[in-house]
């Protein structure tokens, strides 16, 4: 268990800060952003841990060799050198990813997967074997997640466009929110900010309900393990603030109960099916995290009424408190009237969005 492995934990460009946050505190060293993640060295019990308890990343990679080839003999044979049985169980079937630049000679992607399974001589199966090839030379790694991270699960019933789990995460992260006063969603959906929420300040690994690519592989010990599962229970606390999840959608309240039930926070979440302009705080001050709608139009409403209305309630019921708001370029953020700075620049079902966040101030 002493060996040192090369990964990278992906990440959706944008959120590369915040998982190296997260890989940081678990005392992975070095560990560098680069766009679309964070390469770090780690130990097996680190690699676990990552895909465990990361909050905000995609999956996280090993990387198994690097080589030189500019033909398919070479890529063979290099590939064929690759101690498999040490990665790989014997019967464990593979299939394979390849990306490919127009510079490398090998560019033409299903013509190398076709010549790895090959090689591989392995039937199809789970485990993802990534290819990439850049400027000729070859790196092979291998998916130690399985099902992206975001995949916690707790989903059930989904909304209309349902948040990535790894996106609420991140956006209550950028808030800066303290996990001690309370949270409110008024647009909550299916209720995955506020559950993230939830997970966060009851210090809840997220994934704690699921399984990984890795447990498959050769190197993997019970033992081990479950020595890191019980660090990550041993965290959890019971105490949590007040986090609110509201929505005009009954059917949205409804996913937000099971969803929330399903990931172990159903006691911490309060719901109500409420309009915005019905807006109810807690009398403490504190955090209003929330994805409202990007389009045009919201059931027959224009977005910039929406947003007209959603200011004026801010400006009038949460004075005090703390604002963060996702929206496209086309989102009118102006028109809350509110002092707010981007926090964090992403992607959201291949729409670009920016997080902005603020005080509430008094009126002049």
């Amino acid at each position: 268990m002493s060996a040192r492995i090369d990964a990278f934990v992906v990440a959706v460009p944008g959120l590369e800060p915040l998982v190296l946050g997260e890989v940081q505190k678990l005392g992975v060293r070095p560990a560098r952003p680069v766009r679309g993640g964070v390469e770090c060295t780690v130990t097996w019990p680190q690699l676990w841990a990552i895909n465990l308890r990361s909050r905000s990343a995609t999956r996280v990679v090993v990387r198994v060799a690097r080589f030189k080839a500019d033909g398919f003999h070479s890529f063979q044979k290099g590939l064929a050198a690759i101690p498999w049985s040490e990665w790989l169980a014997p019967n464990a079937g593979v299939q394979v990813s390849v990306t490919s630049d127009k510079e490398s000679k090998l560019y033409h992607t299903g013509a190398v997967e076709e010549r790895a399974m090959e090689t591989l001589a392995r039937p199809l199966g789970e485990q993802v074997v990534l290819i990439r090839i850049l400027h000729d030379i070859v790196t092979i790694s291998l998916d130690a997640s399985g099902a992206p991270l975001h995949h916690r699960g707790w989903r059930g019933p989904a909304g209309k466009a349902p948040l990535r789990e790894s996106l609420g995460a991140a956006l209550v992260t950028a808030s800066e929110w303290d996990a001690k006063t309370p949270l409110v969603d008024p647009f909550c959906g299916s209720g995955t900010i506020a559950i993230e929420a939830a997970l966060i300040a009851r210090r809840m690994a997220p994934g704690r309900n699921r399984s990984f690519a890795f447990q498959q592989w050769p190197t993997f010990e019970d033992d081990a393990w479950a020595r890191v599962l019980r660090g990550a229970d041993g965290d959890v606390v019971e105490k949590c603030p007040p986090i609110i999840a509201s929505d005009r959608d009954a059917g949205a309240i409804a996913a937000t109960i099971e969803n929330a039930a399903r990931a172990g926070v159903g006691d911490n979440i309060e719901t109500a099916v409420r309009a915005v302009s019905d807006l109810v705080l807690p009398p403490r001050a504190g955090w209003i995290v929330c994805n409202p709608p990007y389009g045009q139009r919201v059931g027959g409403d224009d977005i910039r009424n929406l947003y007209d209305r959603f200011g004026a309630v801010l400006r009038e019921k949460a004075v005090g408190w703390n604002v963060a708001v996702l929206g496209s370029s086309d989102t009118p953020v102006a028109r809350l009237h509110l002092p707010l700075r981007p926090a964090l620049s992403t992607t959201n079902g291949g729409i670009e969005v920016v997080l902005h966040t603020g005080p509430v101030p008094p009126a002049p």
